[in-house]
């Protein structure tokens, strides 16, 4: 939530409309303010820059609203395809299964976890110590309670500990496919067998390796089953606008049993629908025309040369941290890599004096580069270059 910080320069509301010429020089002042995608400086998001035919097929959609859909219902058509993909992508079944474009993973893992809770009647939810954060505000808005659990070396979920923290009262059980931090995959198959068994939802955060872990194989890579191809995953969230090309905000919430969802829904009499099964009331459409010209305009074949090119820069980075001798704190298992340092925190600040932005984890304490669209071979090699600089003056160990 922002407030007021008076900043010099900040306006007062306008008494009369400012200029065109005005209003422009705002604007550009304020994103040049902004750090870039396109410069290859950032080392720290998950997001990149969204293609630039994503970003012209939203504008026409601004003023639809999937929120009362009968006003617009060739935007809910291309949402209904988009869905129709992503479920196809994910291995969902043909008949029973469906979902919804939403803003984010935060939006899909708190409705995912509202649909569960009001499905089974359960008040617990057992999760990895490595889940988003965004399960933590999930969890005290839905006033459920959290069953943590730890991660191993590796930084994924431990099934048999889920096993003995899974009760009568379990609503969900999470499973990580690309986490935060480490970009950790949680055993997805392993954590299926259990809900099966338990009968309980199983809720996959896919929102960052949503769009990694199908193509692994033709990457070269072994693949990491965590969809619908596994029986017990119940619902499963995946962020478009991370690796899909599409630009903030854009994920995609996918059920097996779509008619679970209506376990949240709410009558709208005023509107064309006669209920509504979603968290937002006013749904945003200009996202859902740009995921699907985005998903589109890549293909397959597309998110494959996208993932062969950030996998080679992030094992770059990996090779090159090490002959600098940092220590990995586990082999990157998508295009995250994270290596241990004594004070990352330090090391993070003399990087962004040098125009880096990395991440500094506080646990396991390491640094931490995501490597996405926009980075490049010269703009790893400039990083590089500057991290060797800065590591002589902070070594990891000493």
């Amino acid at each position: 939530m922002s407030r007021s910080s008076g900043r010099k320069g900040s306006l007062a509301y306008p008494s009369r409309p400012l200029s065109r010429p005005q209003l422009a020089a705002r604007l550009r002042q304020a994103r040049k303010e902004d750090w870039d995608y396109r410069r290859g400086t950032i080392f720290g998001s998950m997001c990149t820059q969204p293609m630039e035919e994503a970003v012209r097929a939203a504008r026409p959609f601004v003023t639809a609203n999937l929120g009362n859909p009968g006003l617009c219902p060739g935007t809910a058509r291309l949402e209904e395809e988009l869905v129709r993909w992503l479920l196809e992508l994910f291995h969902g079944p043909r008949f029973g299964a469906g979902g919804s474009i939403v803003t984010g993973g935060t939006e899909a893992n708190l409705t995912a976890l509202w649909v569960a809770r009001n499905v089974s009647g359960g008040t617990e939810v057992v999760l990895p110590r490595s889940a988003h954060f965004s399960f933590v505000k999930a969890l005290d808005l839905l006033s459920l309670k959290p069953r943590w659990i730890p991660v191993d070396s590796k930084g994924r979920s431990i099934p048999h500990k889920a096993a003995r923290a899974i009760t009568r009262k379990t609503a969900a059980v999470i499973a990580v496919a690309g986490s935060t931090e480490l970009g950790a995959v949680d055993p997805v198959e392993e954590l299926s067998e259990l809900a099966l068994e338990a009968g309980v939802h199983l809720h996959v955060d896919a929102a960052f390796g949503g769009f990694v872990l199908p193509f692994l194989k033709e990457a070269g890579r072994e693949y990491l089953p965590f969809d619908f191809s596994l029986e017990g995953v119940s619902s499963l969230a995946v962020d478009p606008h991370k690796l899909g090309g599409a630009p903030v905000p854009s994920g995609a919430l996918l059920f097996r049993e779509v008619k679970e969802a209506g376990s949240i829904s709410v009558d709208s009499p005023y509107l064309s629908s006669p209920a509504v099964t979603a968290l937002l009331g006013t749904r945003p459409s200009a996202n859902v025309a740009a995921t699907f010209a985005a998903l589109a305009r890549m293909g397959r074949s597309g998110h494959i040369r996208t993932l062969r090119q950030v996998l080679a820069l992030t094992q770059r980075i990996a090779d090159e941290g090490q002959r600098m001798g940092l220590e990995l704190v586990t082999d990157p298992m998508i295009n995250i890599v994270a290596f241990r340092h004594r004070n990352p925190a330090g090391v993070q600040a003399e990087m962004l004096r040098k125009g880096w932005d990395v991440s500094a984890i506080r646990e396991p304490g390491s640094l931490r580069f995501v490597v996405m669209p926009h980075v490049t071979e010269e703009s790893v090699a400039r990083m590089l270059r500057d991290l060797r600089t800065v590591l002589r003056g902070s070594p990891p160990n000493g």
